[in-house]
Order: C-alpha cells, then sequence, then structure tokens
C-alpha cells in the first residue's frame, strides 16, 4: 500500500491529467439509479476528485477521501470540498451513506486485509444503502514497477461480500482507460452489492 501511495504522491499531476476526463457515465448510470434523490454518498479513494465532482454537479451530497496527500490536495481544488486524508483501513463512518462509491481504489488493499475494509464500508451504510467497486479483472495479484494491483474477477469477489451484502450485479467491462498497467485480458470487474435492510 505505501508503494502505491507514493506513486500517486510523485505522479499527481500526471494521474490528473491522465484520467481527469475518464468517460464513466455508463457505471454513473448505474449507480445513480439506485440512490434516492440527494443521497449521500462516500467517494472512498477519490484520487483526484473527478467522481466527486460530477455527483456535486448531479445534486447529490458527497463525503470523499484518499490515502495519497497529493491526490487530495488536487480532489479539494477540483471539489471545494473538505476532503480527508485517510486510508480504507482506518475509515470509521457512522452508518450516514445512502452509496459508497469506490471506483478503482480498492484494488491496492492486499486480499488478507479486505474483509475488514468491506465490513468498514458496511458499517458507513444505512440500510439499503449500496456499494459499487470496480477491480482490474483477474484473480491474483499483479505486481508492477511501482505499484500492486490485488485482481478480482466474477468468482473470487463473491466470498468478500457474502453475508455483508446483497448482490445486485457483478459485470466487466473494456477497459479503455488503463495505459499503463492494464489488466491481462484488458478488461475491469465491475460489481454493486446493496446492505441488506435488517
Amino acid at each position: 500500500m505505501t508503494r502505491s501511495i507514493n506513486y500517486y504522491n510523485n505522479r499527481a499531476q500526471e494521474f490528473y491529467d491522465r484520467t481527469i476526463n475518464s468517460d464513466l457515465s455508463a457505471s454513473y448510470e448505474i449507480f445513480f439509479n439506485h440512490l434516492p434523490p440527494h443521497a449521500h454518498i462516500l467517494d472512498a479513494g477519490c484520487g483526484v476528485g473527478r467522481d466527486s465532482k460530477y455527483f456535486l454537479e448531479k445534486g447529490y451530497n458527497v463525503t470523499a477521501f484518499d490515502a495519497s496527500e497529493e491526490m487530495v490536495t488536487f480532489a479539494k481544488k477540483e471539489t471545494g470540498l473538505d476532503v480527508q486524508l485517510l486510508t480504507f483501513q482506518n475509515m470509521a463512518f457512522h452508518p450516514v451513506f445512502d452509496g459508497v462509491w469506490a471506483q478503482a481504489s480498492l484494488l491496492q488493499i492486499p486480499y488478507e486485509e479486505t474483509p475488514s475494509v468491506f465490513e468498514k464500508i458496511r458499517q458507513s451504510l444505512k440500510p439499503g444503502g449500496i456499494f459499487f467497486g470496480s477491480y482490474k479483472y483477474g484473480s491474483d495479484l499483479m505486481l508492477t514497477e511501482e505499484r500492486d494491483f490485488w485482481n478480482m474477477d466474477e468468482s473470487s469477489i463473491l466470498p468478500y461480500v457474502d453475508g455483508l451484502f446483497d448482490v445486485i450485479n457483478v459485470w466487466t467491462e473494456k477497459d479503455r482507460r488503463s495505459k499503463i498497467a492494464p489488466s491481462l485480458s484488458n478488461q475491469w470487474l465491475n460489481f454493486l452489492v446493496k446492505k441488506p435492510l435488517a
């Protein structure tokens, strides 16, 4: 995790330039379809603030955090929010959110730490709240020179959500964004799950 944080701190401007205009409209639409009007969204691992800015423009209430100090600086400028410097492992929110959005941010959490992180996300959601996440497609660790990616596929993601969430949908999409470290199959694994009402 430290390697990845260092990467984003050292490459913040480059990462901003590469990702700020990414088209996530299809994923946004799926997410919004399961949210109430004016929902409170937690943008977990918000990066440079691209998605938080979009959510604000659509009239949603947004809380955002990232583990990289430089990413937080960019996100604050992009959104005007008081973006928190925080890791997934240290998050401790009350159940106030209608939705948690974790776009390409969970993939740098080791598999052995993922169950506790998913539990923290569950605790942050209101009953019936939804959780969207995405991983590079695969079932094992992908090492690069500067970052590590813990990939997921349709089968490997299920044990992590079982018992915590009800599955709404798990799907793949072609990777049109990763120019530096695409998955071997050049796909993303997306999931949308829901915290049970009781």
